[in-house]
């Protein structure tokens, strides 16, 4: 069978996302203990250039092939899929060569003038090649995802870690010694070699693939190159220029921390191990269970699509209510873990800096950031792509308005409050629009009311039950991982008790019932 189902795509994303994000940690942690905050930080500069050029030219191509894959194979119309890719794979290798030429030309000044660091310029140089790979690799996903055949990306992302964390553990001693500017670049080939790899294993599935797809096609619904080129680029383009715009501010939000920092008062080497610690090792902690909401967000877009073209908007509204109200569940399980324990998981992930206080501050706004992965997805979906760059500019205008304003006074409490904030106004925003595009009524009991029990109860329970797990004298990484691990268990168990997961849906997850 060609395509596979919504859940059991979704489910193979977040087996692949928890792999992925636990192999991510190790990394991190393995290369954090290595170069410490500072190179954290130096580490981290680079990354808002590295996305403003990946996301904006790969975000549109690989959510345009998703769709257009999904929506000719729900048709089935197979002869179109080998075309829509071959045409994807010609437009961003093309585009993604001419990017890289650009920015080897602007290196230096990119380095010396917009990250006012030319120590990242090695960095910088060698993230050059990833940018064509990258660009491969995003249409060959888009084919994937609108198949709903997830588990070539799921090999080729574990892969990819692999290939990196194995580069650099094997020279470790080298980056011990370099200093910190190169320690961060041979990092960044580490990045590379991984991006390299994910191609290749894409790349490799994909001939497998065409060729047993191939045997069943038929010339109905044939489109022709140039129609497909329009109909790419007409979906493409307004999703790469909203990332491009808010990768962009983005990038202007990230490297305002350290300066507004430093304007604070804080010595330079000081506000860029303090960024390290919050970008660098705090938000990854935050973000690690949207694993499952990234997830849902990919396959949301093709699921939309298909059930769409098909006529089928009842579907549309059950798997877009369902999956806002499992991400609520997640955020409030998640505000209560990072809650009750900030520094037992701080101290868990890393042993030389404290992160506790930023983690504890920051978890009040997980929810909100979970949901806006899942609201974003649906948008593009529905092909809602203006609407939703509206609303995240206004987010970013509230974070880069507390982060000049308030963060030379209050530190990174400042930056904290307008995650927040913003994150709440755009969640509202986005939620907003969904609800009135698809005609779903606001569902408050099962949205607000049940997730909220679920995490109350967590709340209130959540030091008792790393009391019982001490009595144990398993250390405290041991009591940590069993105690988180009860709070998750027992929160399963109330989805089930009060009816956030039924029987019949646990069955037709696990493929018992159809």
């Amino acid at each position: 069978m060609l395509k596979k189902s919504f859940i059991t795509g979704t489910l193979v994303l977040i087996i692949t996302g928890f792999v992925v994000r636990i192999l991510g940690f190790i990394y991190r942690v393995y290369l954090s203990n290595l170069i410490g905050a500072e190179g954290m930080g130096l580490f981290g500069l680079i990354f808002p250039i590295y996305s403003l050029i990946i996301l904006t030219l790969t975000s549109g191509v690989s959510i345009a092939v998703s769709k257009m894959v999904a929506e000719e194979c729900a048709k089935n119309h197979l002869s179109n899929l080998r075309k829509i890719t071959k045409c994807a794979l010609v437009m961003v290798i093309s585009v993604g060569l001419v990017v890289s030429v650009f920015v080897f030309t602007f290196s230096g000044f990119i380095t010396s003038v917009i990250l006012k660091d030319s120590r990242t310029y090695y960095s910088l140089i060698l993230l050059i090649p990833c940018i064509p790979i990258i660009a491969a690799t995003s249409a060959l996903k888009g084919y994937f995802y609108g198949t709903q055949d997830t588990v070539p990306t799921a090999v080729s992302q574990i892969t990819e870690q692999i290939v990196r964390i194995s580069f650099v553990m094997i020279i470790a001693g080298l980056l011990l010694n370099v200093g910190l500017e190169y320690s961060c670049a041979i990092a960044t080939l580490g990045m590379a070699l991984g991006e390299m790899a994910n191609l290749i294993v894409l790349y490799i599935v994909y001939r497998w693939k065409k060729k047993h797809i191939k045997a069943s096609e038929t010339r109905i619904g044939v489109m022709r190159k140039r129609t497909i080129f329009k109909e790419l680029l007409s979906i493409a383009l307004p999703i790469s220029f909203n990332r491009f715009i808010t990768s962009t501010i983005s990038a202007v939000e990230t490297l305002l921390i350290p300066a507004r920092l430093f304007a604070g008062g804080m010595a330079r080497n000081v506000s860029i191990s303090e960024f390290g610690r919050m970008t660098g090792m705090a938000m990854p902690v935050l973000f690690f269970p949207s694993l499952v909401t990234s997830s849902l967000a990919t396959m949301l877009v093709p699921a939309i699509s298909e059930a769409s073209s098909l006529g089928n908007y009842k579907s549309v509204k059950y798997r877009v209510s369902k999956s806002i109200q499992l991400t609520a569940v997640l955020g409030f399980v998640f505000t209560a873990i990072f809650v009750c324990y900030p520094n037992e998981i701080g101290s868990l992930i890393y042993k030389k800096e404290k992160i506790g206080d930023i983690l504890y501050n920051l978890s009040f706004s997980c929810l909100f950031l979970y949901l806006q992965q899942i609201l974003l997805g649906t948008l593009n979906g529905l092909g809602k792509q203006t609407v939703a760059l509206r609303n995240s500019l206004v987010g970013y205008a509230i974070r880069i308005s507390f982060i000049y304003f308030c963060i030379p006074i209050y530190g990174l409490m400042g930056y904290i409050w307008g995650i927040t904030v913003s994150s709440v106004i755009v969640c509202s925003l986005n939620l907003f629009t969904v609800i009135k595009t698809i005609g779903m009524p606001l569902d408050t009991i099962n949205w607000l009311i049940k997730p909220g029990i679920i995490g109350l109860v967590m709340l209130l329970s959540g030091k008792y039950i790393h009391s019982f797990f001490a009595i144990f004298k398993m250390g405290l990484s041991g009591t940590t991982i069993l105690a988180i691990s009860g709070n998750i268990l027992i929160a399963f168990e109330i989805m089930i008790v009060i009816g956030v997961i039924k029987k019949g849906e646990i069955a037709r997850l696990l493929g018992i019932k159809r």
